[in-house]
Parts: structure tokens; C-alpha cells; sequence
């Protein structure tokens, strides 16, 4: 069981990263969104775009790469993917409080995708730490 949810996190993990590619790359859609913001304004946007889609792309990473170098069972593993969970479940939380109903699709999906991924770690840590620890 705890095998499969390992897997489900990787497989949430692989997705989110790919997301977090896709943000990157439609920075330009979102500086036209702004109509015509001024170079300052469109530079934070830029930045804040680009910043939030590679955070996204690290910790959806992380789970993969952790278990490719140690394994699953390893405590390097669990912990380096416990704070990226943790760290999209976060993230989420901001962008539900910052205003999720006024905020364009793509944004709306990352979120959605870092709860999801967010959630699927946090169970998995729980089931690993009083289940099986």
C-alpha cells in the first residue's frame, strides 16, 4: 500500500513538475493579461510568474529524485518530500486566500495540482510515520 502511495506521489510529483515547465513558458500570456502595465509593473510580474512555476517544478521533482538516489524507505526521502509537500500545501493556501475565484486558469490549475500533490504527501508521511514506522 505504501508502495502505491509512494508512486501516486511521484506520478502527482512528475505532473506538477511539468506544470510548474508550463508556467514558466506562458509568462508572456500573463503580462498581456495586464493590458498595457508599465515596465516595473510587468518586470514583478515576470519574476513572480517565473518564480512561482520553478518552485513548482523543484518540489514536484524532488520526491522523484529522492527516490531515485535513496530509495523510498530512506529517511532523506521522507523528510526532502514531507517539506515539498508541505511546502505546495502552502502554497495553495496562498493562492485560495489571495483570491482563487478571480484568478486566471492556469493559476487555478497550479493550485488545484499543488493541494493535490500537497495532500497525497502529507497522507503518504502519515501512513509511512504511525503505520509502518
Amino acid at each position: 500500500m505504501l508502495a502505491i502511495l509512494n508512486y501516486i506521489v511521484i506520478g502527482t510529483g512528475i505532473l506538477l513538475a511539468c506544470w510548474g515547465l508550463f508556467h514558466q513558458l506562458i509568462v508572456g500570456g500573463a503580462v498581456a493579461m495586464l493590458g498595457n502595465p508599465d515596465e516595473k509593473e510587468a518586470r514583478i510580474v515576470i519574476m513572480a510568474w517565473v518564480a512561482q512555476g520553478a518552485f513548482m517544478t523543484f518540489c514536484g521533482l524532488i520526491p522523484l529524485i529522492f527516490f531515485i538516489f535513496y530509495g523510498y524507505e530512506s529517511p532523506a526521502y521522507l523528510t526532502a518530500t514531507l517539506m515539498a509537500g508541505l511546502a505546495m500545501c502552502i502554497l495553495a493556501i496562498h493562492v485560495a486566500v489571495v483570491g482563487f475565484a478571480t484568478l486566471v486558469r492556469p493559476v487555478q490549475i497550479g493550485a488545484v495540482l499543488e493541494a493535490i500533490f500537497g495532500f497525497m504527501v502529507v497522507l503518504k508521511s502519515l501512513l509511512a510515520t504511525f503505520l509502518f514506522g
